[in-house]
Formats: structure tokens, sequence, C-alpha cells
């Protein structure tokens, strides 16, 4: 834990990024790879994408076109697998309790960052809509939230709070989280997996407790 003695305005309103940050797993398009047999390409992928050879937009339709016919069920699998941190109810409740927004913006899957928002009390829940037909995939994905663009993206979150950025806290883990860090008046690495990302925050939290954060927000 450091960064004691940060100095902010009032906290009206937290974010919370969901792989990593509310659950104890990673990326649920990584896993769903991992559960379909998909990885080989997923890889492929991620490389192109990184390399500038593709457009998120194109990363995120190639991705979901391999579980094309896949049943729902099977990612729902997945979704019943995943664990949230320690202390997530409790930390959310507490800050209601307080009087403070939460919501949730993440660059995965809203089949998972749903039923997260549902066992944790946080309602907004802002991601990428997994296409569904029947119970079976389609293999489409309608992009919400892109790579390294959630400081665009949290833009519609602070406009329905009502909320400015200097009194908004983003608690988030990934290099994708780091270009909010910068911007809001409370930025929180929890269990950040980088030193880079650890570095970019005004607080760094390395323990899986979420209840960590209270005590620089409440």
């Amino acid at each position: 834990m450091g960064s004691e003695g940060v100095i902010v305005l009032p906290i009206r309103l937290v974010v919370f990024d969901a792989d990593g940050t509310l659950t104890c797993h990673s990326s649920i398009w990584w896993r769903l790879h991992e559960h379909f047999g998909t990885e080989k390409l997923g890889k492929t992928y991620f490389g192109q994408f990184f390399a500038g050879e593709i457009t998120y937009n194109q990363w995120a339709e190639l991705d979901a076109g391999l579980w094309k016919g896949q049943p729902v069920e099977e990612v729902m699998r997945v979704v019943a697998e995943t664990r949230t941190v320690p202390g997530a109810q409790e930390t959310i409740a507490r800050l209601k309790e307080q009087g403070i927004q939460v919501a949730i913006l993440s660059g995965g899957l809203d089949i998972l960052a749903d039923d997260i928002g549902r066992r944790v009390g946080i309602e907004y829940v802002l991601t990428n809509r997994l296409l569904i037909s029947d119970g079976i995939l389609t293999g489409g994905v309608e992009v919400k939230v892109g790579w390294g663009e959630k400081i665009h993206e949290i833009r519609e979150i602070l406009n329905h709070f009502g909320v400015p950025l200097s009194e908004t806290a983003y608690v988030g883990d990934g290099k994708n989280d780091m270009t909010i860090f910068s911007h809001v008046g409370l930025s929180i690495a929890f269990r950040p997996e980088t030193e880079e990302v650890a570095e970019a925050a005004m607080v760094t939290i390395e323990g899986n407790d979420l209840r960590h954060i209270l005590e620089y927000i409440v």
C-alpha cells in the first residue's frame, strides 16, 4: 500500500475496472479463448492489434468471431467460475452508505461485467456487448469500450451522474486504465499488473482486499 497523505477533493463517484480489479481473474476475453480452445488465433490477433496492423474494433470482431455458434451456457460456465476479490460487496456497500455513486467501466464483456455488478451492488455498467441470438453466440460484438480509450468513455458515466473528473476516483489494475489515472481526482492501482501501472496511479494497493481503498475515499 502506498501514497499516504494524498490530498484530493471530496470523492462523489468511484468507477471500477472489472477484470482483475473487482474479480480475482484476468481478462474475460482471454478466459473464453482458454475455454473454447482458441488461444492460438487469440494470440495472433492480440499481436496484430499491438503491432498496429488492425484496429481495436477489428480485433474485437475477430476474437468474438472465433466463438460463433457456441451456446451462451458455455460462457456462463466461465462467468459462474469467476470470483470477486475479498471485500468487494462490503466496499461497495460502504461507499453507498456514504452517498458515493459507483459504476463499472470495463473493456471486458457485458455477460461477465453485468453479473459482477449484480453481485457486488453496482447498477451502472459500461462495457462491450457480446451479441447473442436464441442462446447462441452470433460471432459479433458491440464495442463500447476500446483499449486505452477509457478517458473518453468515462465521460458517459460522468454525465449520467453529473459528477466532474475532479470528484471522481478510478480503481483499476491494467495498462488500459492508465489513460484515466492522470485525469481523475483520485487514481488507485489495485493489484496492479505491472510496476508501470503502479507508478502511474496516485495510490497503489498490492493486497487483494478491496476494502483497503476505503481509507483513501471515505
